[in-house]
């Protein structure tokens, strides 16, 4: 169930990619939040690729990662049914991170 840790991982590496190389917004503050995010999504990218090669320390650091994922999916449900985010960006970002959520709290459940 380990290779769960290398889905997350190139969930979040490529995520910040997107963020940081997509077209650039003319608010400052906008792209403050995008890079931050990319910033954090490349962090939590790169500690799952550390669990992974380091099983001993799964429990309890991917419970942040998990939170963090179940999350995402939560704020994408809610901004989708306030029709404040698109059916695709849902899809892309919101189912995507609630089935590696769901592959995280299993693989925490069964090691």
């Amino acid at each position: 169930m380990s290779w769960i840790l290398l889905v997350g991982a190139a969930l979040n590496l490529g995520g910040a990619a997107v963020l940081i190389f997509e077209p650039r917004a003319t608010n400052g503050e906008y792209t403050l939040f995008k890079w931050f995010t990319a910033g954090t999504a490349t962090v939590f990218g790169c500690l799952y690729l550390f669990l992974y090669w380091h099983a001993e320390y799964v429990h309890p650091f991917l419970v942040f990662g998990a939170a963090l994922k179940a999350w995402a999916f939560v704020i994408s449900l809610v901004l989708f049914s306030r029709r404040e985010i698109s059916g695709r960006r849902l899809v892309e970002f919101g189912a995507t991170n609630g089935v590696v959520a769901l592959g995280f709290w299993t693989y925490l459940a069964t090691t």
